[in-house]
């Protein structure tokens, strides 16, 4: 399994506990030691705030350390809004085009769908194919958020990539037959929210109001982990790393030191006992748990 730097926290404030955007110097500090470090993917997106400029600067201020640079982008969710379906292909391209320009890159590894709606309209997915087709792409892809859309962008011949949910509470797509089936059609699969938005490092005190239903989710997880002599992270991570149908790991970081701490637990392997007990522990879980949409904060 190899590892996929996200950049949303590079752009933004992101997750459960809001932490500050790194500074310039911050930001050149994780990237080049991400580089240094072998990690070659890097998952970004317009909605990112700023993150797709941040990589551009990064690109062209060091292209030596660039052309390993692999980068997955995503089409605006609302691309295609009040546009006729006969120009939604140019829709597609006028977007990667911009896309390409903050990066600084004349092609893209990956350009997938934000808006996961779209895997349900074969239009759109042949608008997203143009980008394949006109060199712009390597691969097309999208990121799902339910099984329903995990499947049906399995029925897509031109969908190479998926990018889904996976972590220790949400293991919706282990039931549904969803690894399986990726597998026979040799479609790569990275995974994100290994923390759910970093739910799982909270302790059950400092989840804020809205997020008191998840307080015995945490707490169980919390108690496996002081069982079997681990961190939360540690295990968080390591129970996504422990399935073998996953390709690649989507991860963030803050600062250069957590990203130094996340290479360091991502080297390592739990152990079969711990993975059991959370695969046991944590088999079915409520919806709203797992699906941040649900979160109403």
């Amino acid at each position: 399994m190899e590892l996929c730097l996200g950049t949303v926290q590079l752009g933004m404030r992101y997750g459960i506990q809001n932490n500050g955007r790194p500074d310039r110097k911050e930001i050149d500090a994780i990237l080049s030691t991400a580089l240094e470090n072998g990690i070659c993917w890097f998952d970004t997106a317009p909605v990112y705030g700023e993150a797709e400029s941040i990589l551009g600067r990064y690109i062209s201020e060091h292209p030596e350390r660039a052309e390993h640079m692999r980068i997955i982008s995503k089409l605006a969710a609302n691309a295609f809004f009040g546009i006729p379906r006969k120009d939604w292909s140019r829709a597609v391209l006028e977007h990667i085009q911009t896309t390409l320009e903050r990066l600084h890159k004349q092609c893209i590894a990956v350009y997938m769908f934000h808006n996961a709606a779209h895997i349900f309209d074969a239009d759109a997915v042949k608008a997203l194919e143009t980008a394949r087709q006109e060199g712009l792409a390597e691969r097309i892809g999208v990121s799902i958020y339910t099984p329903e859309e995990a499947m049906r962008a399995l029925a897509y011949p031109q969908i190479s990539v998926i990018q889904i949910p996976y972590n220790v509470f949400d293991r919706r797509l282990d039931r549904c037959g969803f690894f399986a089936e990726a597998k026979k059609k040799n479609v790569r699969i990275y995974a994100r929210s290994t923390l759910l938005q970093g739910l799982l490092t909270m302790t059950p005190e400092r989840l804020p109001v809205h997020m008191k239903f998840a307080a015995p989710y945490v707490e169980k997880f919390h108690s496996i982990c002081i069982r079997g002599s681990i961190s939360p992270l540690r295990a968080a991570v390591g129970f996504v790393k422990s399935h073998q149908d996953i390709h690649y790991l989507v991860f963030g970081s803050d600062n250069e030191r957590q990203l130094h701490e996340y290479l360091s637990i991502a080297a390592e392997t739990l152990s079969p006992k711990v993975v059991n007990e959370l695969n046991n522990e944590f088999d079915v879980v409520e919806e709203r748990l797992v699906n941040p949409s649900l979160w109403n904060g």
